[in-house]
């Protein structure tokens, strides 16, 4: 007598290339500022700030004026691969360490889900979420799709962002950083932990 194991793999590429879902090595990001939020262009947002390959960093990045909100999009911030063999599917899921503080709050933006090999001709695209598409929400975390993974003081809690039957799985994901006037001057950071579980 003998059992078969579930098993399950979870691979994160952080600041990923769209054409393969893979981390792009010298971790150049892009961010794009959110014009309806009360700014055009670049402003408020660095548009291309230096990153490494496993840090989404949004930069320098400027308080709003009274009654605006800074949204800035950072495009392709984190490929999820899974594969598994479980018929009952799985489920991934995110948190983050510590909560962005006051003022501040971190949107998800998925680009999927999307099933398939890695490759130049997989279905992983670039993110549709750009600044004039009117999905998103810049103010909060309830445009189409969008996830809310922190927001101020509040202890971040884990939120699903995928789940999927038996096979190879994919997912892409823009991170929105939407900060309110008046916000104290300073350096921030968070971990994200991404969570594989088997059904």
């Amino acid at each position: 007598m003998w059992n078969a194991q579930a098993t399950g793999t979870l691979t994160l590429f952080p600041n990923y290339v769209a054409t393969t879902g893979m981390t792009n090595p010298s971790g150049i990001g892009s961010v794009v500022a959110a014009a309806n939020a009360g700014f055009t262009g670049a402003i408020g947002c660095t548009a291309a700030p230096t990153q490494t390959s496993n840090i989404v960093n949004f930069a320098t990045v400027s308080a709003p004026a009274t009654g605006n909100t800074t949204a800035c999009d950072y495009k392709n911030a984190l490929s999820i691969e899974v594969s598994s063999n479980d018929p009952n599917g799985f489920t991934v899921s995110e948190q983050l360490g510590i909560a962005p503080g006051t003022g501040f709050v971190l949107c998800g933006l998925p680009n999927g889900p999307l099933v398939g090999t890695p490759s130049t001709s997989s279905p992983m695209g670039a993110s549709t979420a750009t600044s004039t598409s009117t999905s998103i929400n810049e103010t909060s975390c309830s445009g189409s799709g969008q996830i809310t993974l922190g927001s101020g003081n509040t202890t971040p809690a884990s939120t699903s962002v995928s789940s999927s039957s038996t096979g190879t799985f994919f997912e892409g994901q823009d991170v929105l950083l939407l900060v309110a006037p008046g916000v104290a001057i300073g350096t921030y950071s968070s971990t994200l932990t991404v969570t594989l579980t088997i059904n």
